[in-house]
């Protein structure tokens, strides 16, 4: 299903609409691919005289950040899970006739030494370039992802697995923006090694992420008010926990809401149960059962150092910033 994006968000054509619209004309299909540290997602798209147009998103968590921040070396098992996922998801492609790709890498591939050798190997066995780009660059990408959604002063973060981006901006224009090593993927290697974790474990990983905010958010943070916005993986898994959502459903998570209170209910119930019982939680995605928690604490800790009490979902993310960017913006 199909959703077009005008510079606010607007609601999803019906199958009817969608099938008169593929008979009239045959669209021109491109692809964005996302190789996080946690999971590498595509999102196929179209461009419709300078409207984004969604046509298919998908996600493979294949953990390219695994070890990284021990060994500074992206894991054989992560290039082979990746590598999988890329072949798989040019197949899906190929089945929507996409004639352009673009694909960026980020937290893990940024920080790994052996990155260039398997940016060769992608290139080799799949004829994929993939550019890794700076933090800077990725909140940037979020940022104009989330501006063709909402207008108003917003504070968009985004918890990935290797890293958290921090991004100002007020009418559609980043003012200013960062990017802190801290991530669901790597904090949950350095702090978390008890199923469940312990006591100590959550208080040592709480203490340094807050210490680690505040250090580099003294002078970074904007006066009040604005919105605080949450996109990426974190974000809309606790959305879906919260909702009790069986299957993802976008419209349900988009602009959907999580305060403060509701926040540590959350980490409450997440704490006390093991790795195994987590993934069987309705609404968590199995695959990110054990970083959940990381990722909880790390919004906690936003929540701290702006004294906000609700943030705000946003199910468009990099993706949407990184299609755009790319195909859109420049040909207008």
């Amino acid at each position: 299903m199909e959703k077009q994006l005008n510079n606010k968000c607007e609601s999803t054509l019906d199958d009817a609409e969608l099938d008169q619209m593929v008979t009239k004309e045959k669209k021109r299909h491109l692809a964005v691919i996302d190789i996080g540290t946690n999971s590498t997602r595509m999102l196929i798209f179209r461009n419709d005289h300078g409207k984004l147009v969604r046509v298919n998103k998908s996600v493979r968590y294949t953990r390219m950040g695994q070890g990284v921040n021990q060994t500074g070396r992206l894991h054989p098992d992560a290039e082979k899970r990746n590598l999988e996922a890329l072949e798989e998801y040019k197949n899906i492609a190929a089945d929507y006739d996409v004639e352009e790709f673009y694909l960026f890498g980020t937290s893990a591939m940024r920080d790994a030494e052996n990155t260039v050798a398997y940016l060769d190997a992608v290139k080799e066995k799949l004829g994929f370039n993939i550019e890794v780009i700076s933090g800077e660059a990725e909140a940037e990408l979020g940022f104009v992802g989330v501006s063709q959604c909402f207008e108003e002063k917003i504070l968009i973060f985004d918890i990935g697995g290797g890293s958290t981006e921090l991004i100002y901006g007020e009418d559609n224009e980043i003012k200013r923006m960062m990017s802190i090593n801290l991530g669901c993927v790597r904090c949950t290697e350095e702090y978390l090694f008890s199923d469940p974790p312990t006591f100590q474990e959550l208080e040592r990983m709480n203490e340094r992420i807050y210490a680690e905010f505040e250090k580099r958010t003294k002078d970074f943070l904007p006066t009040k008010p604005y919105k605080l916005i949450g996109i990426g993986g974190t974000a809309t898994s606790l959305s879906t926990i919260k909702q009790e959502l069986k299957t993802y459903c976008s419209e349900m998570v988009h602009e959907s809401t999580i305060t403060k209170d509701e926040l540590e209910r959350l980490i409450e119930r997440l704490a006390g149960k093991t790795i195994k019982e987590r993934q069987n939680m309705v609404g968590l995605e199995a695959k990110r059962a054990d970083i959940i928690l990381a990722g909880a604490f790390l919004l906690l800790n936003i929540f701290k150092i702006t004294g906000e009490t609700i943030f705000t979902v946003c199910d468009y993310d990099n993706l949407e910033g990184a299609a755009y960017r790319r195909f859109i913006m420049e040909n207008k």
